[in-house]
């Protein structure tokens, strides 16, 4: 085959891409959704004894909420993080968010559980205990005076939050509970994508008025099926001279292009009614291969 008809071949292919292309409206908006496992968890647990430093960063379960006469009616709060920015890519648009938890015990009826977007960074090292009164702190755990005990301690006692409520579910009997997307659960979410070094995630917080109103969740340690989950409906902006919507701008979409120079089409980039050069200009702005 001679290299004249391999050209004609292959711009040919070029120009029926270009008029595929042309016939067929691009969204510039690629949604799609995403499932997460915790990376952290931990739990707050309030001492009887000042002094006392607790936690359970390898525990199966978290605590929230006040625990019975047995245990001192002191506090528990959960830790939670997700690592958005690992899964979601930098520039997107969350749009909806669902965090889903097990309840795994409790002995009281139904309770809000609240969740508080934490305001400093905290460990989970290798604590360990079956039940809620926690273990002696690892270096480097959280526990109700440290966000890193011993060394770095909480600006308040119980943890940096805040205050305001980002969502928030009635939680009764054992089994599987899901915040519903809620404006700052979403809100939260984008400010932990467009900056993950202030990604601490959340605070979930049980009833602390009432006595043994605490509630248990399972953790990443406990088995799959059982673990945190927070599912991400995210929108991201195309490339805009990404012609054939492959997530890339390089040589196929420059061959578009110049098979409807000087036409109308999905090439004409700037809505002037005309594929120029301003089109390649913009499209080679935008080369990412």
């Amino acid at each position: 085959m001679g290299f004249g008809l391999l050209m004609n071949s292959a711009s040919m292919k070029i120009r029926l891409l270009a008029m595929m292309f042309s016939m067929t409206a691009i969204n510039n908006l690629a949604a799609d959704t995403v499932t997460l496992t915790s990376d952290r968890d931990n739990t707050l647990i309030q001492p009887q004894e000042a002094g006392d430093a607790l936690s359970l960063g390898s525990a199966f379960n978290m605590y929230a909420g006040r625990v019975g006469s047995n245990a001192g009616q002191t506090l528990r709060r959960g830790l939670l993080r997700f690592d958005i920015a690992a899964v979601v890519p930098s520039g997107a648009t969350i749009q909806s968010v669902q965090l889903t938890l097990h309840m795994s015990q409790t002995v009281t009826g139904y309770q809000s559980i609240n969740l508080h977007r934490m305001n400093a960074d905290w460990g989970e090292e290798d604590s360990f205990s079956f039940g809620g009164g926690g273990a002696p702190a690892e270096v480097g755990d959280a526990t109700w005076t440290h966000a890193f005990w011993p060394r770095i301690p909480w600006q308040q006692d119980g943890g940096d939050f805040q205050t305001e409520v980002s969502g928030t579910k009635l939680v009764g009997s054992a089994g599987y509970y899901t915040w519903d997307s809620a404006d700052m659960m979403v809100c939260d979410v984008q400010a932990w994508l467009d900056d993950p070094s202030a990604n601490h995630g959340w605070m979930v917080r049980g009833n602390e008025t009432t006595s043994q109103a605490v509630k248990r969740f399972d953790t990443r340690e406990a088995s799959e099926p059982f673990r945190p989950e927070l599912v991400i409906e995210y929108e991201l902006e195309q490339l805009k001279a990404d012609l054939n919507s492959d997530g890339q701008v390089n040589g196929i979409d420059l061959g578009i292009l110049l098979a409807l120079w000087g036409q109308r089409g999905v090439a004409d980039l700037d809505g002037s009614g005309i594929v120029d050069g301003i089109d390649l200009g913009i499209l080679l702005a935008e080369w990412t291969i």
